[in-house]
């Protein structure tokens, strides 16, 4: 499942330190970026390779609209993978104690990071327990010849860890770099099952794994490049800062530390990156699977959910808008406590009626404004669990607040009657533009 989609190439030397990510910024909401000349290496570097939800609909040969609606399939309808004894990514091995930043062109990305970091790794592990893996995109500094630390989310990964603690073992994990879209998104997934099943509702066939050369983990045979190595629970090194998906720098902290046991990669890898920060890549790869898991868990409620959108202003993390077909009086309200409830990171809802454009701003702060009274419609809830990478967070809480923007039940058909000329009228004057204008 190797993806080359629409790409531009750069073709003139770059380099490592933030100029390979000045780039990507310049060309944020733009094309897929191939660095085919990155001074010092053979390795050639691709970015912005997600930074858009249609991206992931061309790399599955589906229409826009189908995304969200096929990752929420997904979720319900998981296809087991299969595991071969060949993959590409085995064709070059070297040993674990190799100095990766010889053989990658690992990039530095913002000012103040605080090194060399692998910010589109795929971390694989599973549970010592019950042998589910999990699949999850992870900040990786390299801090030394076969030595990376790691920073693991409070998800299924450090539960994981925390487990191996209680047991006194340590974790086998493998790191994929250079994987295909759905496998990207399928690794952001926040649910208990192992992503790899979801990649395959995803794909709607299964994912092929093969397995890793020194530790007990199965890797997408599409990967260009595959890390293997152990986390010691008893271990951890300082790592940070790194410049984080609020648009801030995640402080340095004592982390988890990767003890690698082999690298291997295709023949030429491509060495894939994702620029931190409010990117869109960054911000849009996590989006479209927890707007997927937002829907689901809504839809389990309030079966009238249309579409959920996590808006790039709101780092696609922190602010949820949802549009819902209104059945009943507190479905709003309903909607706004659930989303809180499905993601530690949301801190601010708005749900509006089905009328109402989501991807127009305008239009959705149209419904706050016409469509809302503060004192019946503002949900308050202070003390809430957050995130330690929400920069307001203190103790790990935060106050959450929701807006019901969607009119009453019983409200009169002329609430929902927009103001201008017959449809009919419009489509026949954008019709006949070029004749009205002179401009044919």
């Amino acid at each position: 499942m190797r993806y080359r989609g629409r790409r531009n190439t750069w073709p003139r030397h770059g380099f490592w330190q933030y100029e390979l990510a000045a780039v990507l910024w310049k060309l944020q909401h733009g094309p897929t970026v191939l660095f085919e000349n990155v001074d010092g290496y053979d390795t050639p570097v691709v970015g912005n390779l997600l930074n858009t939800r249609d991206k992931l609909a061309i790399a599955l040969d589906i229409g826009p609209d189908e995304v969200q609606p096929r990752v929420v399939h997904a979720l319900n309808n998981p296809i087991e993978p299969t595991v071969v004894d060949e993959a590409p990514w085995l064709d070059v091995q070297h040993p674990g104690d190799v100095d990766l930043t010889d053989i990658l062109p690992i990039p530095v990305i913002s000012e103040r990071d605080a090194g060399r970091y692998i910010s589109a790794g795929v971390l694989i592990c599973k549970d010592p327990e019950t042998g589910r893996r999990n699949m999850a995109i992870c900040r990786m500094q390299v801090q030394g010849p076969g030595q990376i630390g790691v920073y693991l989310a409070p998800t299924h990964s450090r539960g994981f860890l925390q487990t191996h603690r209680a047991r006194g073992t340590k974790m086998d994990v493998a790191v994929a770099i250079g994987l295909h879209p759905g496998l990207l998104v399928a690794s952001q997934l926040l649910t208990p099952l192992d992503e790899t099943h979801v990649a395959g509702g995803i794909f709607q066939q299964p994912v092929p794994l093969a397995r890793a050369r020194t530790v007990d983990v199965e890797v997408p045979t599409g990967a260009e490049i595959v890390l293997e190595g152990v986390i010691d629970p008893a271990e951890e090194e300082t790592e940070g800062p790194f410049g984080e998906f609020p648009g801030t720098y995640a402080p340095q902290r004592k982390n988890p530390v990767i003890r690698l046991t082999a690298v291997s990669t295709r023949e030429r890898p491509i060495f894939q990156m994702i620029v931190g920060g409010r990117h869109p890549e960054h911000l849009a790869t996590g989006a479209i699977a927890r707007e997927a898991g937002l829907f689901n868990a809504i839809r389990s409620v309030v079966p009238g959910v249309r579409r959920v959108l996590l808006t790039e202003g709101g780092t696609c993390r922190f602010h949820a808008v949802v549009s819902i077909a209104k059945r009943f009086p507190g479905e709003g309200r309903l909607t706004i406590v659930t989303a809180f409830a499905n993601q530690d990171l949301i801190k601010h809802v708005v749900v509006v009626d089905d009328d109402i454009d989501l991807d127009n701003p305008t239009d959705v702060e149209w419904a706050v404004a016409t469509r809302t009274r503060g004192h019946e419609d503002l949900v308050v809830l202070p003390g809430m669990k957050s995130n330690p990478v929400d920069p307001m967070s203190v103790d790990r809480t935060i106050t959450k607040v929701g807006i019901d923007a969607t009119l009453p039940v019983d409200a009169p058909a002329e609430a929902r009657q927009r103001v201008g000329v017959p449809a009919h009228v419009m489509e026949d004057i954008t019709h006949r533009w070029g004749d009205i204008t002179g401009n044919n």
